[in-house]
């Protein structure tokens, strides 16, 4: 069995995690930022950033072993910055495995309204709410878009482009 890691890359908002929920391969491990964070806050809250890169090593960690042992690992993440896009690359190539990027990009007035939605009542303990804040959305999707005509140099041996705005489309 040829060992893969999957990733998606898009802005908070984008449907990264109902991607995940209804295409992911039968069998693979998913590594989820948020349900990690939720899992080590104390608080138990997703949105909980002052555990976010102790979650984001449990999530390494995690794909190392599941890597090694051959099987598919499907990160649930933003991926908008290419310093965490190249970690994963490279733990996946120590493997010997495949990389999938799925870049999920809606217009940006999408993913903010979508954001909209999400409670934006702090947690009493960390103080975080689900709701990330306009301008990081924007600045995750700005980095994104950037990064399209780049993204197939970076080492991903296949790259799948899913709702993309028009204005970003190929013609």
């Amino acid at each position: 069995m040829t060992p893969t890691l999957v990733s998606t890359i898009g802005p908070a908002g984008a449907g990264k995690t109902t991607w995940r929920r209804t295409c992911i391969p039968a069998g693979a491990t998913v590594v989820s930022l948020d349900e990690t964070r939720a899992r080590l806050a104390p608080c138990g809250c997703s949105a909980n950033q002052d555990v976010n890169e102790e979650a984001a090593e449990a999530g390494f960690a995690t794909t190392a072993a599941v890597l090694a042992g051959g099987g598919t690992v499907v990160w649930d993440v933003t991926g908008y910055l290419a310093r965490f896009r190249v970690r994963l690359l490279n733990l996946a190539a120590q493997h010997g495995a495949g990389t999938v990027g799925v870049v999920l990009l809606p217009p940006l007035l999408t993913v903010l309204a979508r954001n909209a939605r999400r409670c934006n009542t702090p947690c009493p303990e960390c103080g975080y709410t689900r709701r990330v804040p306009d301008a990081r959305v924007w600045e995750m999707h700005h980095a994104v878009a950037t990064a399209l005509p780049r993204l197939h140099t970076e080492g991903w041996t296949q790259l799948h482009f899913l709702a993309l705005p028009h204005y970003l489309r190929a013609r």
